[in-house]
């Protein structure tokens, strides 16, 4: 027994004296590196909107992390925890987060960002001045998108109606200044838009009178001498200035070597406000003129349509002279011939003609 605690007693000694002689046999365990983990929200971004990158997942078992370095692959680098950063490009990053442990273990973790560049909203035309109720066509169609395609055009037009599409019809109904804006989106769901102002004027017209004829259905009828025939013509025409009664004959019995008196008729007619005209004649022809007004002279307006200008100008220009009933007498007193001279009188009477004219002005609106 003795011997044996001997024997142990020199084992031990022998384990002091190694472990004096072998620095460092008997120091703690190794120290571990860092385990970097990394999220980011959202992997797909739009240029200049917020990536978080947070790395708080990351683990050091048998120590602490110190230190969190990231490298946004875009030449810009940061510090922290959690981070916010914003690409200023369109792409795909790389972004790394380096990990360091208080002992200077480190480890590293990737991931991928896809950064959407905005799409570039264009409208055409601009700066319009345009007709009130007038179509106007607007395009979008040289809208663009750097790393993809437009997938759709909104447009309001700033009168309360909107409509879509890479072209679109609209027409303003009232006069003023709008703002129009189009709005784009890319197949990434990225938004841009763009304005434009639109003036909208009055649409400008001439208005002018010009005159044309307007007649009555003519009369022919057979008057023996020393006859008067009474007539009542009805004249409706709206905007006269004239009215023309012409009475006209032929005589039918000439003698080739002997003079004859020729037919003597006369004319008389009364307008609808008592204006009394008489006329005796023996040439064939009789003519009385009524003028009644003067055609309005031109002028120039604005407005939304020819119905707007139209109602502008209302009944103002209008006349109703001359409209009613026109009394007519034609009177033919002797009616020619060789009675004198021959000896029974070979002319009774004489046939004849009655022309009405009325020359009436017209409203013409033409727009410039």
């Amino acid at each position: 027994m003795a011997e044996m605690r001997r024997e142990l007693a020199a084992l031990l000694a022998g384990a002091v004296l190694l472990g004096a002689l072998v620095p460092g046999c008997l120091s703690q365990a190794e120290n571990r590196p860092p385990a970097a983990v990394l999220t980011a929200f959202p992997r797909a971004a739009n240029t200049g909107q917020p990536v978080v990158f947070d790395a708080s997942n990351s683990t050091d078992r048998d120590g602490k992390i110190v230190r969190y370095h990231w490298d946004f692959g875009d030449s810009t680098e940061e510090l922290g925890v959690s981070v916010e950063h914003s690409f200023s490009e369109g792409g795909t990053y790389t972004v790394t987060l380096t990990v360091t442990d208080n002992e200077g273990k480190k480890d590293r973790a990737n991931s991928t960002v896809r950064i959407n560049e905005y799409p570039a909203a264009r409208m055409d035309p601009v700066g319009l001045e345009v007709k009130v109720l007038s179509q106007v066509l607007f395009s979008g169609a040289n809208s663009t998108d750097p790393d993809g395609s437009v997938v759709d055009w909104r447009w309001e037009f700033g009168d309360g109606k909107t409509g879509k599409g890479s072209q679109a019809v609209h027409v303003y109904e009232d006069t003023g200044t709008y703002i129009v804006n189009l709005t784009v989106t890319d197949d990434f769901g990225a938004c841009s838009n763009c304005s434009s102002a639109v003036t909208v004027v009055l649409r400008s017209f001439d208005i002018t009178w010009p005159l044309s004829t307007r007649s009555l259905p003519q009369v022919s009828q057979y008057s023996s001498e020393n006859t008067t025939t009474n007539r009542t013509e009805t004249i409706s025409f709206e905007n006269m200035t004239r009215v023309q009664f012409r009475l006209t004959w032929t005589d039918d019995i000439r003698h080739w070597l002997l003079l004859a008196f020729n037919d003597d008729f006369a004319l008389r007619v009364t307008d609808p406000s008592n204006n009394t005209q008489y006329l005796r004649d023996m040439k064939g022809d009789i003519s009385l003129n009524f003028t009644l007004a003067d055609p309005p002279a031109p002028l120039s307006l604005k407005a939304k349509s020819p119905a707007d200008a139209l109602a502008q100008i209302g009944d103002k220009y209008g006349s109703g002279l001359g409209r009613g009933d026109w009394l007519v007498w034609v009177i033919l007193g002797e009616a020619g011939g060789l009675q004198e001279i021959t000896g029974p009188d070979a002319d009774l009477g004489n046939n004849w003609r009655l022309d009405i004219n009325c020359q009436v002005f017209e409203l013409v609106i033409t727009e410039k």
